[in-house]
């Protein structure tokens, strides 16, 4: 799945709203309309996109667990709605009651192969619909969604998807659903157990750079705080630099980000970044001043997924900053 389209998901289905934040000189997306520009942009730019934030998320709204007519245990045709959310309910041994998956699932390789409802956002309603589920699973608040789900009386189960606390509850909760809480807490366990064991080393202070195409730096974009992605930068040894700003996905401004002062770049990439493409992006961060040795270009989305692989994602970016 392609990083940012798993982002722009989060964004818009939680509906942010965003100022101006003059301090920081960060720009923000004052309405859906302007996000909906932004993720089209991305998609061009980076070749589609995530599932969870966009650019501008902030003052994100908690919202408990949302259902629509009674969930039970017994479902066995079961449509999730986000890759993330198809990931959970194989690893919980449920793989074999999913009958739909979104579109960018990819993980494991079992959810790729089944039916695709179409994009987790505009999902095709007459393909859910001949799928027959008895419940549908979606995260973030999913409004067209849980409407459709109220009025087929289909049993819909939404939660949030922004932290690894949010993980964890997705992940209890949707056991419980499924009627397999032992699994679920076994899930838990292991990995609580590797993020507690793993150690990083002393933090770095880190901009994480988000949307960089080769030969723009006009658009990029950051995690601040309360997002997944700023935390497991910050369990493998990063100090971000936007941790103290109040939106979760801002668009950041060079003169800010070269005044935060980052000692290394953490520039994530969605598509392949072969040498020329490496080339490339290293020289735009020589533009600002950076030199190559600062920067540390990924370009494994799976990184950027909130979800069980996140052991994973904060040792792969660990041993980028750490690389020297």
């Amino acid at each position: 799945m392609n990083l940012f389209s798993y982002l722009t998901l989060t964004l818009i289905e939680l509906n942010i709203i965003i100022k101006m934040n003059p301090l920081n000189q960060v720009e923000e997306f004052p309405s859906r309309r302007a996000a909906r520009r932004a993720a089209t942009s991305w998609r061009r730019a980076l070749a589609c996109v995530l599932c969870a934030c966009l650019s501008g998320l902030v003052g994100c709204t908690r919202q408990p667990p949302a259902q629509h007519a009674t969930p039970t245990s017994e479902a066995s045709r079961i449509i999730c709605t986000s890759p993330a959310i198809a990931e959970i309910v194989f690893s919980l041994g449920c793989g074999d009651r999913v009958v739909g998956v979104s579109a960018f699932t990819d993980w494991p390789p079992a959810a790729a192969q089944k039916p695709i409802i179409g994009d987790a956002l505009t999902p095709n309603r007459e393909k859910l619909l001949a799928l027959q589920p008895d419940l549908i699973l979606a995260q973030g608040r999913a409004e067209s969604l849980r409407r459709f789900a109220a009025a087929q009386h289909i049993p819909f189960v939404t939660l949030p998807l922004e932290t690894l606390a949010d993980l964890r509850a997705m992940i209890h909760v949707l056991a419980e659903t499924l009627g397999v809480p032992q699994q679920g807490q076994r899930i838990l366990e292991k990995m609580d157990a590797d993020l507690r064991a793993f150690t990083a080393p002393a933090q770095i202070p880190v901009f994480i750079a988000l949307d960089h195409s080769p030969g723009d730096l006009s658009g990029l974009m950051t995690a601040g705080p309360n997002t997944f992605l700023s935390e497991i930068v910050e369990k493998a040894g990063g100090n971000n630099i936007f941790s103290d700003i109040s939106s979760s996905w801002p668009r950041i401004s060079q003169e800010t980000l070269i005044r935060r002062k980052p000692a290394l770049i953490l520039d994530l990439q969605s598509t392949p970044a072969n040498d020329t493409r490496r080339a490339a992006l290293l020289a735009d961060w020589g533009k600002l001043g950076f030199q190559p040795h600062q920067i540390r270009i990924l370009d494994d989305d799976t990184l950027l997924k909130p979800g069980l692989r996140a052991i994973y994602s904060a040792r792969q970016i660990a041993t980028a900053l750490h690389a020297d």
